[in-house]
């Protein structure tokens, strides 16, 4: 099984990835994605998810799961017999939990993808993010869509180029 999150990012089954992107493009890839519908998805998060209220719950057969501690999210992991777990990450759930507290969560989520789709998600990366993404499979950076420069302004009243017609030694290709 396989899905595009991105026109440039294609998970697979049996795969642990890891992805930056902004918010808009993963809910993008998440929202009314078909593939979606017919598989068990876990969603993981942390103290606070910011991508969680920007998903159509109708466009996917979704599972939340909360964990407040890098400990009970190891337990979620654990239980898990999704096809799909996607885990929005959270850097305060590894603040004071030990060093190696994310290097161990990397693991879990290395060997949980053996057998489903797993992807570590962060808006922008940090320490512990870049310690678990150390043990992925495939890790993917997909920029933000660059502002749009704004249309220069017509000027009213122009300079003419030449006014004297062109300068010596020029022709037009009429002119040949």
């Amino acid at each position: 099984m396989e899905f595009d999150l991105h026109p440039s990012v294609t998970l697979r089954s049996g795969t642990f990835s890891a992805v930056v992107a902004p918010e808009e493009v993963v809910l993008a890839g998440l929202n009314d994605n078909p593939v979606l519908r017919r598989f068990l998805f876990l969603f993981v998060s942390g103290n606070y998810s910011r991508v969680l209220p920007g998903i159509n719950r109708r466009s996917v057969s979704i599972e939340v799961r909360r964990a407040f501690t890098a400990f009970q999210f190891l337990q979620i992991l654990r239980e898990s017999y999704h096809t799909i777990v996607f885990v929005e990450h959270d850097p305060s759930l590894y603040e004071g939990a030990g060093e190696d507290m994310a290097s161990q969560v990397g693991e879990s989520l290395r060997q949980l993808g053996q057998s489903a789709l797993v992807v570590l998600y962060a808006e922008s990366p940090d320490p512990s993010f870049n310690d678990m993404a150390r043990l992925a499979d495939r890790v993917f950076y997909v920029a933000s869509p660059a502002a749009r420069l704004p249309a220069p302004r017509a000027r009213v009243r122009g300079k003419e180029r030449y006014p004297g017609g062109l300068p010596r030694g020029q022709q037009t290709l009429g002119g040949m």
